[in-house]
């Protein structure tokens, strides 16, 4: 179950992907806001999504996607994909649908997974934090309500996938069972790049940053960053960023560049394809993760962490909980303080030595080769649907 319109999102994706190779029947239940065929085979798995209501207003349209737990399209459309399925098991990407599936179960002999991609209560409290939220945003997402809706259907679920160490440990706080939390995380394949990786030479920084562009993202303090590095005595051409994607800081941080007089070594491009996107990480050499530390980003980790250590290169991240430890565990990258561009500027003085980033993009690159790949944690996903229930296995 996924919340959102499918196509597309990277981890449904793998998970789908992972339990038809284990011989699993696979069918993806998505959100339908864009009105797509109600039915679509990917070739590998199933996609069935929400009914379409193309007659009604957009605003209507909405209403009936909106994924509450007791939204009748949404257990209507769960039903009717497990239907005729002996001892079905539920996946459920995220928190809000979680209800849906537990309630559902209980009269299906279904067995629910719960994937906690993102630690609600923690994501909510953040966002309220760094953005002006309306009075609606503030009212369903409420930090307090996220936790007692969490509380309420913790122990409901057969099994709780966790993003990372920090967010498991948070569960086993809760006092939720150990045997009943896995780790799967958002690691890439390792042939993702063909098994190729940056060769590093001279001194010239060109950092990638690839997500969404929001305040909690930290993009203004490498923005910032680059202005104080270029005022050590750097010329502007000895440092190009690029920050891809889309999102509400993307014309604050446009105007930043301006301001600062920093257009030559700093590009906003928006949303690129992914073949530009592979071009640019390509000719990079240095991985961009400057979040502003918080709660949200100290119970997830970012996929784009491993695929810089996939790439080889290094790691330019914050004191980010998850990710400080990957690094300081690894040696793939350099820690900065939180909320200290000057700091950040100085380690950008550090990895301008091409034997200091090679060294550390090799060490990213092992680590991902030899423990943080999809390979390991596919093996830990397969094994948590294996253990609850004894599937109908197509033949091998």
């Amino acid at each position: 179950m996924y919340k959102e319109d499918y196509p597309w999102d990277v981890r449904v994706e793998k998970l789908a992907k992972a339990l038809t190779e284990a011989k699993y029947r696979v069918t993806i239940v998505a959100r339908n806001l864009d009105q797509k065929p109600i039915y679509e085979s990917s070739g590998e798995f199933q996609i069935r999504r929400l009914p379409r209501f193309k007659s009604l207003p957009r605003l209507f349209q909405k209403l009936f996607n909106f994924p509450l737990w007791f939204n009748p399209v949404w257990i209507y459309t769960i039903l009717k994909s497990i239907n005729g399925a002996s001892d079905p098991v539920i996946i459920v990407r995220d928190l809000p649908l979680v209800r849906a599936a537990t309630t559902i179960a209980r009269f299906r002999k279904a067995k629910v997974v719960f994937d906690m991609a993102e630690v609600y209560p923690e994501m909510y409290g953040s966002s309220a934090k760094y953005t002006n939220q309306s009075w609606f945003e503030k009212i369903i997402k409420s930090p307090s309500v996220a936790a007692r809706y969490e509380k309420s259907v913790l122990p409901r679920v057969n099994h709780t996938i966790a993003m990372i160490e920090e967010s498991r440990d948070r569960l086993l706080a809760m006092g939720v069972p150990a045997n009943a939390v896995t780790i799967v995380s958002n690691t890439p394949p390792v042939d993702k790049y063909n098994s190729q990786r940056h060769h590093h030479t001279g001194e010239i920084l060109r950092i990638v940053y690839v997500g969404f562009l929001t305040e909690l993202r930290g993009l203004d303090l490498l923005v910032e960053a680059t202005a104080h590095f270029i005022k050590k005595g750097y010329a502007k051409n000895t440092i190009q960023v690029d920050i891809v994607g889309k999102g509400a800081s993307k014309k604050k941080l446009i105007d930043m560049v301006q301001k600062l007089d920093i257009e030559e070594s700093v590009r906003v491009h928006g949303w690129l394809s992914q073949d530009e996107v592979d071009e640019l990480m390509r000719n990079a050499n240095v991985g961009a993760l400057t979040y502003r530390v918080c709660g949200h980003w100290n119970h997830t980790i970012p996929n784009k962490i491993f695929d810089y250590m996939l790439a080889g290169i290094p790691v330019l991240a914050t004191e980010v909980l998850p990710i400080q430890r990957i690094i300081n565990e690894t040696s793939c990258g350099v820690v900065c303080r939180d909320l200290d561009p000057a700091d950040i500027a100085e380690r950008l003085e550090y990895l301008r030595d091409p034997a200091v980033r090679q060294a550390l993009g090799e060490c990213g690159y092992q680590a991902v080769q030899e423990k943080y790949n999809w390979e390991t944690d596919k093996q830990r996903l397969i094994e948590v649907v294996s253990n609850l229930h004894q599937h109908q296995r197509l033949p091998s």
